[in-house]
Parts: structure tokens; C-alpha cells; sequence
């Protein structure tokens, strides 16, 4: 159990099952027993829309970014809008500017991705899942390929995501 507006760390020997855990939540495995529950309600989690239709984000130890596109086209790849792209763009660079300034995770919305170092590619990660809503956001290795400023950076990041409310 995880409580509102707290942070967990899932410790353990590699090959404990610490990634399959975190990957069945997100609706990449199923599991094989047990329940999920999301604020309380059991939920079937099949699929990582799924996930994100019950607010949990996932940022994988393996970015899921493709890197010639931008960041503000990373963030808003799959949740469009539809046809009319121009202002649903326009409307994703607002949310996107707002989000990254009221968690300091400053990033320019047309760097492209690639060009991006590790820790700021973690940021755009960050962002997308919020941007789509997580209010639980899982964080799979989240240190391993950070220098220890960006660490630090990030334990900040985290701490005012917990402050408001985030788990």
C-alpha cells in the first residue's frame, strides 16, 4: 500500500522482481495473483493507457523518447487531440511551459531530444507522465544514469511532487 502524496523506495537484488513489479502496475505484465487498487477501488490494469486512465505514470530505466523529435512533440505524442494539431500544440507548449516551471524541471519545449543530455531526457519523461495526469508516478532506476547533482536535482523534484499531493 502507498499512501497519497508519499514517496517509496523498492529495494532489492537484481533479478528480486523490482522492474516486473513496477511493469505489471503500468499494464506491460499481467500479474499472476493478487489485486490492484487504485484510491481504494480495485482496477484491471491491462495496458499502460490503462495505467494512465487511473493516473499512474511510469519514467523508464530505458527512456521511452524518440530523439528526433522535440520535447513538446514527446510530451503530446499520443494524447493529441485529434485533427486540429495547430491548437492543441499550442495548448500543450502552455501546459507544458506551466508544468516544467511549477516543478523545476525546466527544459526547452524545441530542444530535440537527442541532443538532450541523460538528466535532462529524465525531465522530459517526468513531464510527460504529468502532463498526462499521473498522480502516482513510478521511477524505475531513476539514479542510475544521473551524476550525483542530477540526483540531487531530481530528490527536489520529488519531494515538491510529493507536496502536492503526488505519489
Amino acid at each position: 500500500s502507498i499512501g497519497q502524496g508519499s514517496i517509496h523506495g523498492i529495494i532489492g537484488e537484481n533479478g528480486a522482481g523490482k522492474s516486473t513489479l513496477m511493469s505489471i502496475l503500468f499494464g506491460f505484465y499481467s500479474a499472476d495473483q493478487g489485486e490492484t487498487k487504485v484510491k481504494g477501488q480495485p482496477v484491471k490494469i491491462k495496458s499502460s493507457s490503462d495505467a494512465i486512465s487511473h493516473g499512474i505514470g511510469m519514467v523508464h530505466q530505458h527512456f521511452m523518447l524518440i530523439d528526433p523529435f522535440t520535447v513538446l512533440e514527446n510530451v503530446v505524442l499520443g494524447a493529441e487531440g485529434g485533427k486540429l494539431i495547430g491548437p492543441a500544440l499550442a495548448k500543450a507548449r502552455q501546459e507544458l511551459t506551466r508544468l516544467a516551471r511549477d516543478y523545476e524541471l525546466d527544459v526547452d519545449p524545441d530542444a530535440i531530444v537527442g541532443d538532450l543530455p541523460v538528466g535532462l531526457q529524465q525531465r522530459v519523461e517526468i513531464l510527460k507522465a504529468i502532463f498526462k495526469g499521473a498522480e502516482t508516478l513510478i521511477l524505475d532506476e531513476p539514479t542510475a544514469v544521473l551524476t550525483p547533482q542530477e540526483a540531487d536535482h531530481l530528490f527536489r523534484i520529488l519531494g515538491q511532487l510529493r507536496d502536492q499531493g503526488k505519489t
